[in-house]
């Protein structure tokens, strides 16, 4: 199958013979300039289904073409996080995103300082990214309480903890989920309870990083490490 002009995720997506670009869509093919030439357009469902359709300049629909259906990875990569400030947490998507990561569970842990984020954009955000860069899959996004979530996955979970005694081994990810705490650190209340349910502690080389660049670090080990 050749190389598509532009990607494009929607998700859900149902195929069909003739499709109409959003008004968004239409906006992304002409600040490429592409609108004024015939050309393909790949749309992806984010879960390895790869529609190719027919644009024709001055017109808002696509004609479908073939199709290509990718394997889903079956060893998926997961991370769970607290919630990064600011507009840290587009540049976080953007960059695990890219690197390959399957999921992201964002916690929220008593000293977190941001405890929601908006779904809708972030999920844009990742689309755009992983159309980019050319990713068959899109990563999943939630958002959880800290206690219940790792309470409910203790027996999968490493933390990477930047006064841990431990340092880092790439083995000890092994079919493990990294956590990465807040900023603010943890309370003395989660760090007990890691302790007393015996949750492996981690320190990484180098300085204290910032969550979401532990996070990054992380989404690397586990796609490119393990």
């Amino acid at each position: 199958m050749s190389e598509p002009g532009l990607i494009l995720f929607r998700t859900p997506f149902q195929k069909r013979n003739q499709i109409e670009l959003t008004k968004e869509e239409l906006n992304h093919l002409r600040a490429l300039r592409l609108q004024q030439a015939q050309t393909t357009i790949q749309i992806r469902d984010g879960i390895g289904g790869l529609y190719n359709y027919l644009y024709t300049p001055n017109s808002k629909n696509l004609v479908f073409q073939n199709e290509e259906l990718i394997p889903r990875k079956m060893n998926r990569k997961k991370i769970a996080i607290a919630l990064p400030k600011g507009n840290r947490l587009d540049f976080f998507l953007q960059k695990v995103t890219e690197v390959g990561l399957d999921e992201v569970v964002f916690l929220v842990f008593r000293h977190s300082i941001r405890k929601e984020f908006n779904l809708e954009r972030a999920e844009k955000i990742v689309k755009e990214a992983a159309a980019q860069s050319k990713q068959t899959e899109i990563l999943n996004l939630s958002i959880e309480s800290a206690k219940e979530w790792m309470n409910a996955h203790k027996e999968s979970l490493v933390v990477f903890h930047p006064f841990a005694k431990d340092s880092f081994q790439i083995q000890s990810l092994v079919g493990k989920i990294p956590v990465i705490g807040p900023e603010g650190g943890y309370h003395a209340e989660e760090e007990e309870w890691m302790d007393k349910n015996q949750i492996p502690k981690l320190t990484l080389p180098g300085g204290v990083l910032r969550t979401e660049t532990c996070g990054i670090v992380a989404a690397s080990f586990l796609v490119y490490g393990t």
